[in-house]
């Protein structure tokens, strides 16, 4: 008797789920942060904040006005990953962010600012926030992003939200800079595609090497805590430039040949690097 009454039970349970399923939420789809950045930047970087917290921190506070470093503090311990495309200019940095998060409400607190416009699309409704002369909106509990071209970061947000990933779907990013970048777990990435100004910041020196990009990777040096140790992979436009380009850039890095490797003739990968974290942080401009 008591069998057949949990049968009954279970029965009105699932009665009750098919003739009130029109009321329950819509179904919507997962977003990689990643997929909201344009192919627009010169410069590209991945920041886990289980490689480095405080470099995360130091992003928060330079981009944000007016955020005490105890509240810096707050707001990095909310963010998992940090994707940020850069554009430097003589006068300025421009500056597009997506970044992976789990926010709670006093975070948004934080981060709240003033109101400059509502961007709605179909039913859902997004708030732009303004902090003096940066923009950013935070579009649900696990993004935020910011800084150029925000309303098409909102646009690309809502349609993949509202209707998921297609069959053909294709990143506005180039797809093995995509790849490189939301591959990047246990190591900070950065991808040049314009090299020349990164060279020169990151060795002081002005090496014209003839080449077409650079990406690279930095963890911090468990020896050092003020230090990272950086891999470099130059792409050069021929076999001559690299031989050329080698000599240079080991002799700028104060390397020996044993920490680098040539692949395909034009590519040259230098290893272990020791570079002062502030040097970097001049680099990215954070």
């Amino acid at each position: 008797m008591r069998k057949h009454k949990i049968y009954a039970i279970l029965i009105i349970f699932i009665a009750g789920l098919v003739s009130g399923c029109k009321t329950l939420p819509q179904i919507t789809n997962s977003v990689n942060p990643l997929d909201l950045m344009d192919n627009d930047s010169s410069f590209y970087i991945s920041i886990p904040k289980s490689v480095d917290r405080l470099l995360i921190e130091r992003v928060v506070q330079n981009n944000i006005r007016g955020i005490s470093s105890k509240e810096s503090e707050i707001v990095s311990s909310y963010l998992d990953k940090i994707y940020i495309g850069l554009n430097r200019t003589k006068d300025k940095t421009e500056i597009q962010s997506a970044i992976k998060c789990f926010l709670q409400n006093n975070v948004k607190r934080i981060l709240s600012g003033k109101i400059t416009e509502n961007v709605i699309l179909g039913d859902n409704k997004y708030q732009i926030y303004s902090n003096n002369s940066i923009d950013f909106a935070v579009l649900s509990n696990e993004i935020l992003c910011l800084g150029r071209n925000l309303k098409d970061m909102i646009v690309s947000y809502d349609d993949i939200y509202t209707n998921g990933y297609s069959k053909d779907y294709k990143s506005k990013l180039n797809q093995n800079v995509y790849n490189y970048l939301d591959s990047s777990d246990d190591e900070i990435r950065f991808y040049a595609n314009k090299p020349q100004s990164f060279l020169t910041i990151l060795t002081g020196a002005n090496l014209d090497l003839k080449l077409i990009e650079v990406s690279g990777s930095f963890v911090c040096d468990p020896k050092n805590q003020d230090q990272y140790l950086l891999s470099l992979d130059f792409l050069f436009k021929n076999e001559k430039y690299l031989k050329a380009g080698k000599s240079l850039l080991i002799l700028a890095f104060g390397l020996t040949d044993s920490q680098s490797e040539i692949f395909n003739s034009n590519e040259l990968l230098i290893k272990n690097i020791k570079i002062n974290k502030k040097q970097l942080y001049k680099l990215l401009v954070i």
